[in-house]
């Protein structure tokens, strides 16, 4: 496998992360918070200029809901899933289309990017001095929650297995990796019908969120943090407008987490497979964890989850930079108006499609080599992207085996079908 690892890095802790997102969430309106009996988790993402030493924020997420198979959107208005590290990293894709509409202008001598366009290979690439830092404030759900003790070889040398009660079992797993699977629940449900048990605690494995509804499609956080190491944290349309992938150069987790699973989910399940594409490798970042300063909406088992999402990404007020989310939708959307652009966040399918296709407006070396933009499908747009969509098929095979596939009418919308509809027109 071709891995690339990343040097530690002394010049932004894990505590300072921690502080600049806690503070840019206190500093954003109260309107959609956790009120004093709700807890949620935070997500962030940190810019860090390491000629400068400056960082900043640039997104943050909250969340812990996902809705139903039955409530997918085949209009992409709808967010499938509102985890908060979800929430974050589509507030970074927001943030990021910003910043490549930044590059293009060339009027305004004061804005800045973190991309430059390459006239020569028609595409953008971040300048090398800047690096990506993530953050939760609980561990991802999926493989990361779960522990794994070393399985016993020879019963005369090992310590005798800790007594436990009739209701706790002790699972060794069936992923060949010589481990008991210790008393940590994730709730996150196996993938494959061969698994007569869904809720099976084993190692290793793919798995849908947690949820004591209807079953979701989405897949854990750990397997999507798992896929941003090796794929990137930019998706197929932004990938299809860059120059190399964009990847997380530290993952940093506040509070109680165990470091071998958060490595083992993350990377280290898949670091003997054989998988070498040209573009796109095993990117290992840097896992820490730290338990400072106080986060004031940590989980709390005396208190509830908040209903709501929330995004914020590091744009200017005018875009309304801060949403949010009840089920998926913009809160306080009324009925009419439901199923409508209106009902979406900007960080939706439908918006990101329309931010793309705003992108390539400004560049006619792209946008001329393709008819009528807002009628392509958002399926179509995704396979442009041939490096990504290649690799990707690739990766499934050789790490995500049983990566859940959602119907392919999700993804057949196109801007102009949406907008059409909205204006009343067949």
């Amino acid at each position: 496998m071709s891995c690339e690892s990343v040097a530690l890095n002394a010049e932004i802790s894990a505590e300072d992360i921690a502080k600049l997102c806690f503070d840019k969430f206190k500093s954003l309106p109260k309107t959609g918070k956790p009120n004093e009996k709700e807890w949620t988790i935070l997500a962030g993402v940190v810019l860090h200029h390491k000629q400068t030493g400056k960082s900043e924020v640039i997104s943050l997420g909250s969340g812990t809901k996902c809705i139903g198979k039955s409530k997918l959107c085949p209009q992409g208005l709808i967010l499938n899933d509102s985890h908060a590290e979800v929430m974050a990293r589509r507030g970074l894709m927001r943030y990021m289309y910003h910043q490549l509409k930044n590059a293009l202008v060339k009027s305004d001598e004061n804005t800045e990017s973190i991309f430059e366009w390459l006239p020569e290979q028609k595409k953008f690439q971040m300048k090398k001095d800047l690096t990506f830092h993530f953050l939760s404030t609980q561990t991802p759900c999926g493989d990361a929650c779960i522990i794994a003790k070393p399985k016993p070889q020879d019963c005369n040398e090992e310590e005798p297995l800790i007594k436990r009660s009739k209701l706790e079992e002790v699972k060794f797993d069936e992923t060949n990796t010589g481990c008991i699977v210790d008393n940590v629940y994730t709730g996150a449900k196996l993938i494959g019908s061969h698994h007569s048990d869904a809720m099976q605690q084993l190692v290793g494995a793919v798995r849908t969120k947690p949820g004591r509804g209807e079953r979701t499609l989405s897949l854990s956080c750990s397997d999507k943090l798992a896929k941003w190491q090796v794929m990137g944290v930019q998706g197929a349309l932004l990938d299809f407008l860059l120059m190399a992938p964009i990847y997380f150069e530290t993952l940093n987790f506040w509070g109680d987490n165990d470091f071998v699973s958060l490595e083992r989910a993350i990377w280290k399940r898949f670091e003997n497979n054989d998988f070498q594409p040209n573009k796109y490798k095993l990117h290992i970042p840097e896992i820490r964890i730290c338990k400072k300063p106080a986060f004031p909406y940590a989980q709390d088992s005396a208190k509830q989850p908040s209903p709501n999402s929330l995004v914020w990404c590091n744009i200017p007020e005018m875009l309304k930079p801060y949403e949010i989310s009840v089920n998926g939708k913009k809160q306080g959307i009324t009925t009419k108006k439901l199923h409508s652009p209106q009902s979406a966040l900007k960080i939706s399918k439908f918006y990101l499609l329309k931010e793309f296709i705003n992108v390539l407006k400004m560049l006619p070396v792209l946008c001329n080599t393709f008819d009528k933009l807002e009628s392509k499908s958002y399926s179509e747009c995704k396979s442009w992207a041939k490096d990504y969509q290649n690799a990707w098929s690739a990766v499934k095979v050789n790490y995500f085996r049983q990566w859940s596939h959602k119907p392919d009418n999700l993804l057949h919308f196109s801007v102009e079908e949406i907008e059409n509809k909205d204006n009343g027109k067949k």
